[in-house]
């Protein structure tokens, strides 16, 4: 027999981490023989992934590998590559191959996984992950590969999915009062037009997760709606996100219209997010702004909105009395 693919013989600190107990627990396991192993030339101990299940199995310990049955190793060895090389082509292939056999559940899970591992940047999950995976589910579905329905229902998932992720989803108004009031103000959505809201969706959970309060407009907002909530609310920046039928005219349009409702009383910064990457902000013309950013990554983004906050002090923010 061959060696194991590489991934499947796990550390005693990546045992320990699957199961939730202590590295030192693994490790007496393994030195009383009820745990199997073996040791490298280096003397450093391995386990085999299939024993550390089996393990788990006889002493009743849940792993969130158990959902997966039969593929516990396929998602062990995806999730081990996106987490130590940001590498999402396992996640991508599995994900695809489930979405076809319409085991949308299996998908959905392994993506909560993905977004949630305390080793994978989120802006890598989204960049990497999210938009790869939905890259390939276009390409899938131009080959011919994929039907329409099978297209939404992959975004539906992944909508899902980043709902899930946002902080505290499961427990509404989980903050006081008194710190929300505190925290800086966003305003996201998708622009008119666009009913595709993964990439607004995408910056709103973002930001939450960087300590903002979001007003998440969804899809196909009217430009002025933009600019009403952004006073209303006193919001320090304004997300819109386009997709690839959005033309640079339409984008000249959206900044020339937040710029006629501009108040001065209420500055903010703008950020257009979506398929022009590269384009140089003085392509949209003069504006009155904080500050324009054109993003064609979250990572990109993500540095941009911490320069905000950089700037100012967080509670500069708030509503005036």
């Amino acid at each position: 027999m061959g060696d194991p693919p590489e991934g499947m013989l796990l550390t005693t600190s990546e045992v320990a981490g699957l199961l939730a107990v202590h590295a030192s627990t693994v490790k007496r396991w393994t030195a009383e023989g009820r745990l199997a192993s073996h040791k490298t030339e280096g003397g450093h101990r391995r386990v085999h992934l299939n024993h550390v299940l089996a393990a788990a199995r006889e002493r009743g310990i849940p792993t969130f590998l158990d959902a997966f049955h039969p593929w516990e190793a396929n998602v062990w060895l995806a999730v081990q590559q996106a987490s130590q090389r940001q590498d999402f082509r396992r996640v991508h292939s599995l994900s695809l191959g489930w979405l076809s056999r319409g085991e949308t559940d299996l998908m959905g899970r392994l993506l909560f996984e993905v977004g949630r591992h305390p080793h994978i940047p989120f802006t890598d999950f989204l960049d990497g992950g999210i938009r790869g995976l939905m890259v390939g589910v276009g390409e899938e579905w131009k080959g011919g590969r994929l039907q329409v329905g099978e297209e939404h229902m992959a975004t539906q998932i992944v909508l899902e999915v980043l709902v899930r992720l946002r902080p505290g989803w499961d427990r509404l108004g989980f903050q006081p009062n008194a710190v929300v009031d505190l925290l800086p103000v966003a305003v996201v959505g998708a622009m008119e037009g666009d009913h595709h809201e993964l990439g607004a969706q995408s910056v709103r959970i973002l930001l939450e997760r960087e300590g903002w309060k979001v007003y998440y407009l969804g899809s196909d907002v009217p430009v002025e709606e933009f600019a009403a909530i952004q006073v209303a609310q006193v919001a320090r920046m304004v997300c819109i996100s386009f997709s690839p039928r959005n033309t640079l005219p339409d984008l000249q349009r959206a900044v020339r219209v937040l710029g006629e409702f501009y108040r001065p009383r209420y500055p903010y910064a703008l950020a257009l997010g979506g398929s022009l990457v590269g384009m140089d902000p003085g392509q949209l013309g003069d504006n009155p702004f904080d500050a324009l950013f054109v993003s064609g990554s979250v990572e990109e983004f993500l540095v941009w909105t911490r320069s905000l906050l950089h700037a100012d002090e967080v509670g500069s923010y708030g509503r005036p009395s």
